[in-house]
């Protein structure tokens, strides 16, 4: 029988959208008794194979409309990561509160391994985990890193205590079980070691949660009109419950919002219109509170 992989219970509720993968219908749930958010029944550990084949990491749009598609493996890239860092929500944030500090350093989903080698360059010891063959392939190939591919819920690469920095940029809410993955870091990162989480955090938006009770008040349920790559949604209650209860304290979370000209809109007209009627006093509200953001970014300390 399933269980909710934050606090094990197995009282859950139909939420109104599903995902059809392969013949099958992926159903959003939500566990009545902490609010963790996911699909049930989850894909196959074959059919994740073939959602996250090369495809995915070479071909897939990208979702903010205001930015140009970028190519996942290119020579320009390359050279940029060679020359300078690459400045990002992560690293501006360590370089700030750590300035000069040369860290043991472990990114989950480092792609090619671009901002790796920016990093390397400034004497921090780096390691990568990278589960597309092709993209890691290239980092050890062409960037002379270590990286090894895999995924973080099964590999047995790395031992207890070995960093004291780990990232992971919108990969938790692709794993089967999340919660698993947390323990792996707090077993392979030292005590007072960091976790960086940058997740989405979508189905927290007001406007998500008015559309959820409007589709339930009709008895209607929406299609997704995407594969099913996320198996968890979180919302900053989830995801602190779920740090705390694998051995961490949260330091510091943040909750921002996407603004209304970035948005992906998909669905129908009448959709499309009610996303950005409601993106923009949510952005505002955001703005002002700090809260009900669509993305997050975590820093919890490894307690030991």
């Amino acid at each position: 029988m399933r269980t909710c992989d934050l606090c094990g219970s197995t009282d859950f509720k139909k939420l109104p959208f599903y995902y059809e993968f392969e013949g099958q219908k992926l159903q959003g749930t939500q566990c009545r008794r902490c609010d963790l958010m996911f699909v049930d029944p989850q894909p196959t550990p074959a059919q994740l194979e073939r959602l996250y084949g090369k495809d995915y990491f070479t071909e897939r749009p990208n979702y903010d409309r205001t930015q140009q598609e970028v190519v996942f493996i290119d020579e320009g890239q390359k050279q940029e990561a060679l020359s300078r860092l690459r400045p990002d929500k992560f690293t501006d944030y360590i370089l700030a509160k750590y300035p000069g500090r040369k860290f043991r350093y472990l990114e989950v989903g480092c792609g090619p391994g671009y901002t790796l080698k920016s990093l390397e360059a400034l004497g921090w010891e780096s390691h990568g985990l990278e589960i597309s063959e092709h993209a890691a392939d290239f980092a050890r190939r062409e960037l002379h890193l270590l990286v090894v591919t895999g995924n973080i819920e099964t590999t047995e690469d790395f031992h207890e205590n070995q960093f004291d920095l780990a990232y992971m940029g919108d990969v938790l809410e692709h794993l089967l079980s999340p919660a698993a993955t947390l323990a792996k870091f707090h077993r392979i990162l030292a005590a007072e070691g960091l976790l960086v989480l940058a997740l989405p955090s979508v189905l927290n938006l007001p406007t998500m949660r008015l559309g959820f009770a409007a589709y339930g008040a009709l008895g209607k349920e929406r299609k997704m009109d995407l594969p099913p790559y996320h198996l968890f949604e979180f919302t900053p209650a989830t995801i602190t419950k779920m740090l705390w209860k694998q051995g961490f304290e949260v330091v510091e979370l943040l909750n921002p919002v996407k603004p209304p000209k970035n948005i992906r809109l998909g669905g129908s007209v009448l959709e499309k219109v009610g996303k950005l009627a409601g993106q923009y006093p949510t952005y505002y509200l955001n703005k002002l509170t700090g809260r009900f953001g669509d993305r997050m970014f975590v820093v919890a300390k490894n307690v030991k």
